[in-house]
Order: C-alpha cells, then sequence, then structure tokens
C-alpha cells in the first residue's frame, strides 16, 4: 500500500513541472480510437412451472467507446475514454448498476499515466472490484456462471443496503464500476501490481463513499490476488435509513496452463445489511461468503469447455444457494467468439433468488437457463 501512495505521489508531484519538463510532442503522438462490443444471446429460463426466453447480452455487454490518448514526453502520457452500453435487442442505453439515465455509464473518465509511476485516473470507471471479476473467472459469462449469480443474486444494484435484513449481493461483482473516483494503477514490477481507487459520496446521504485496492501477482500461467472493498456509513433521509459502514475482502487464483486449468476465488461481506436499526445496531450484522471453484478444458486450438461451481451462505437462516454453470466457446476469429451455456441454481427452503431475467422462482425452487449466443470485438 505504501508503494501505490508513494505512485500517486509522484504522478501529482511531477504533473506540475510537465510543460517546462517534456519536449515538445509532435502531432503524430495524438490518437483517437472508436471501439466497440457487438455481444447478443438467447437464453431461455424456467423455475416453479414458468418458462421465458428472451434476447440479451450474453457475456460482456455490447458497448461503443472513444479512446484518446497523447505522450506527452519523458514517459508521461495523457488519456480520455468515453464509453457507452447499448442492448443491442433494443438499441436503447443499457441501465449499468440499474441505472438507464447514463450517456456514457460504462466508463468517462481521464487520466495522467508516466511508463515508471502508474497512471492516475478521474471519473466514472472500471476500479479493482470490476477487474477482479474477468480475471479470475473462467466462464465470463456473468449472466449463466456460478460467478454472475452468486455474487449479484439478481439484484440491479448488488451490495446496497436493503434496509430489510434480507441479502442484496455482493459490492465485489461483475457490474462494480465506480462514479466520482480517483483511481491508481501501478506498474507491474517483478510480477505485482496494485490497484487503488476512493469514490466521493459528494454528501449524499443515501450514497456511501467506496474504498477499493487490489494487489495481485502473475508469473507464467499462475496468478493470485487480494481484493478489500470498504463502503462508509450514511446518515440516510426521509424514509431511508442511516447505514453503517460495511467491509468486503476476496481472494482469487488461477492457473492456466495444461489440460485442466483451474480457479478458485473466495468472497466475505462483514454485514448481510448494514442498515441501522432503530434500537440499536444494524439490522444484520451476519457475515455472507461465496467460495466459487471453476475450470477452463481447451479441446481445440480455439475451442474450450468452461464450468464454475458456487456456493452462497446468505447470512439468513435457511436462505443459502448453489450454482453450476457450463459454457462451450469457440473462436471463430480472433474478434469473434461464439459460445452456448446452461445454469443452474439450487436454493434452500426460504430463499428466492432469481438468475438475470429468470421469472421470479417461488421459495426454495430451483432456475434452470440455457442460452446460446455471440461476443464480437471490433
Amino acid at each position: 500500500m505504501k508503494k501505490l501512495a508513494a505512485g500517486m505521489s509522484a504522478l501529482c508531484a511531477c504533473a506540475a513541472s510537465i510543460a517546462q519538463t517534456a519536449p515538445a510532442a509532435p502531432a503524430s503522438a495524438s490518437s483517437l480510437k472508436i471501439y466497440g462490443v457487438a455481444d447478443i444471446s438467447i437464453a431461455h429460463y424456467r423455475t416453479s412451472g414458468e418458462s421465458k426466453t428472451a434476447m440479451h447480452a450474453g457475456g460482456s455487454g455490447s458497448r461503443i467507446g472513444f479512446l484518446a490518448q497523447e505522450a506527452l514526453g519523458d514517459g508521461w502520457s495523457a488519456g480520455a475514454r468515453l464509453e457507452a452500453g447499448v442492448n443491442l435487442d433494443s438499441g436503447t442505453s443499457s441501465s449499468t448498476n440499474g441505472n438507464p439515465n447514463r450517456v456514457f455509464g460504462r466508463q468517462a473518465y481521464a487520466e495522467l499515466a508516466h511508463e515508471r509511476y502508474g497512471v492516475l485516473r478521474l471519473g466514472r470507471q472500471e476500479g479493482p472490484t470490476y477487474a477482479f471479476f474477468p480475471t479470475y473467472d473462467p466462464m465470463l459469462l456473468p449472466a449463466m456462471d456460478a460467478w454472475g449469480v452468486v455474487t449479484t443474486l439478481g439484484q440491479p444494484a448488488p451490495g446496497v443496503a436493503s434496509g430489510t435484513g434480507r441479502p442484496t449481493g455482493f459490492l465485489i461483482n461483475p457490474t462494480g464500476r465506480t462514479e466520482n473516483t480517483i483511481g491508481y494503477i501501478s506498474p507491474r514490477i517483478g510480477g505485482v501490481q496494485g490497484k487503488l481507487s476512493y469514490s466521493l459520496d459528494e454528501g449524499a446521504a443515501t450514497q456511501p463513499s467506496l474504498l477499493e485496492a487490489n494487489l495481485d501477482y502473475a508469473s507464467g500461467p499462475l496468478q493470485f490476488g487480494v481484493l478489500y472493498v470498504k463502503a462508509g456509513a450514511t446518515p440516510g433521509t426521509g424514509t431511508v435509513r442511516a447505514t453503517d459502514s460495511n467491509q468486503e475482502i476476496a481472494f482469487g487464483a488461477k492457473y492456466t496452463a495444461g489440460p485442466v486449468q483451474p480457479y478458485f476465488s473466495y468472497i466475505r461481506r462483514d454485514s448481510t445489511d448494514p442498515t441501522r436499526a432503530a434500537r440499536g445496531g444494524i439490522l444484520n450484522a451476519n457475515s455472507e461468503t461465496v467460495r466459487l471453484f471453476g475450470a477452463v478444458i481447451p479441446v481445440s486450438a480455439r475451442g474450450a469447455v468452461r464450468m464454475t461451481y458456487g456456493l452462497y451462505a446468505s447470512g439468513v437462516a435457511d436462505s443459502d444457494a448453489r450454482n453450476y454453470g457450463l459454457a462451450y466457446t469457440y473462436e471463430l476469429s480472433r474478434r469473434l467468439m461464439l459460445m452456448a451455456a446452461v445454469t443452474r441454481l439450487t436454493q434452500d427452503g426460504a430463499a428466492r433468488f432469481p438468475v438475470f431475467q429468470s421469472p421470479m422462482p417461488r421459495a426454495g425452487a430451483k432456475v434452470d437457463a440455457v442460452t446460446t449466443g455471440l461476443t464480437w470485438r471490433f
């Protein structure tokens, strides 16, 4: 953590002198890249005697983005990114974290970077939490695999206090972008890289500040890391009650070589519902945990079988869940991936968790889903 802080300090201290020390950059040092992802699938859900067929994103989500960069000399560069999510099924803006009123809902930030000191970013961005998800998820299909299902629990904004004592999913989840964020990414040194971010609450009575810190190590096919997230307390307003601060920690590891490539991750959330109770304390101080196991089995130069299994301990009596996910992906080209996947969620008698866009199940009912689709990056 000291090295991360030192890197951020170096960036801030040196930035002021760039104009004097950096030579004029040639016109060709500036660039603007337009990129995108077209991600679409058809899924069929069945639970509690009901079924539903829906068209939606299957993997990484569709988007259109603009990335500007300029070399400033002496190892310095400046950049900015604007990235908008798109629902390919309807052509509408995607509702990132349950909020439909965002133009560039995926990312919108400016950055200052140095080859030796790292990157400083300001704005809405994919912080350490978001980066942790694809690193240790072998399926990369959050709507269908255990990583996505048991960490979000069907909620549009995971990690938000419910005010009922019930669980709402984890802050460490596949949709974890943050706004009003100061972020830092260190260079990778000796296989080690750190990421640190702080999201301001800007005085909002119901929006917590958010601290995220990640440290990981990569050496050849082996990679492992730790992630810490802390949501600050909120004073509440009107009918929305105050909350205490809440913490989550995660560990992940993977080995991407051999005929079977194993993945593992673990998440622990300190309090199931940190909403302050009328008589003192909080509504649910029980911890929640997730254990996730997975594997990738390459079956050809372009095809792979992917699987995940997740165990969720909810912090509420008789409300735990288990999820199984199995997928086959085939890379038709370097940019185009085809996929087919199935998933099943089983849950205890008092639990009532859906899977992504499935019908709401009866308490204790299983949820089955099957999907097929494509992801094209351009």
